[in-house]
Parts: C-alpha cells; sequence; structure tokens
C-alpha cells in the first residue's frame, strides 16, 4: 500500500503467495474468450461474487516507506563498493 501510495483492494477470501496468482493466470489461459483481457476476466469471472475490503496508505507509513527506501538507495553504494573490492580466487 505504502509502496504504491494507492489504495489497494483484497478479497476477503484471499491467502498468501504467488501460488494463487500463478493458478489464477494458468486458468486464464486455458478459459478466456478470444479478446478477453486478464482484467476482465478476474473481474467477471473470478471475483465477481467475493466480497473485498479496500486498505488506503496511512500517512506515517507512507513517511515511513519513504525514509526506508532513502536508507536503502543510500546503502546500494556499500554494496556496490564490496562487491568491487571483493577479491575471488
Amino acid at each position: 500500500v505504502c509502496a504504491l501510495n494507492a489504495p489497494v483492494a483484497a478479497m476477503y477470501s484471499a491467502g498468501e503467495g504467488g501460488a494463487w496468482g500463478i493458478a489464477l493466470l494458468a486458468a486464464y489461459m486455458q478459459r478466456k474468450q478470444e479478446g478477453e483481457t486478464l482484467e476482465t476476466y478476474l473481474s467477471d469471472k473470478v471475483f465477481a461474487q467475493i466480497e473485498s475490503h479496500c486498505v488506503e496508505p496511512k500517512e506515517e507509513d507512507r513517511k515511513g516507506f519513504a525514509e526506508y527506501m532513502e536508507k536503502y538507495t543510500e546503502g546500494l553504494a556499500i554494496q556496490r563498493a564490496a562487491v568491487e573490492h571483493l577479491k575471488v580466487e
């Protein structure tokens, strides 16, 4: 939510992990109608009867994520220097 700085909708029945997403993509590839987009397939066939909730990013979380990304980006120079000076035999 904070990384995107946008509201994110999630289904109440949603679990975690990539396996569910891959299964949905496989089903879409097998069952889609000609010209049917993934967005339409998901909204009309997969999630049409499922309740969802929306999570809005909080200002304090946005700021915290921005600070984290700034520190992370600054730390990349440390990683780069370590790789450049690493001697592998």
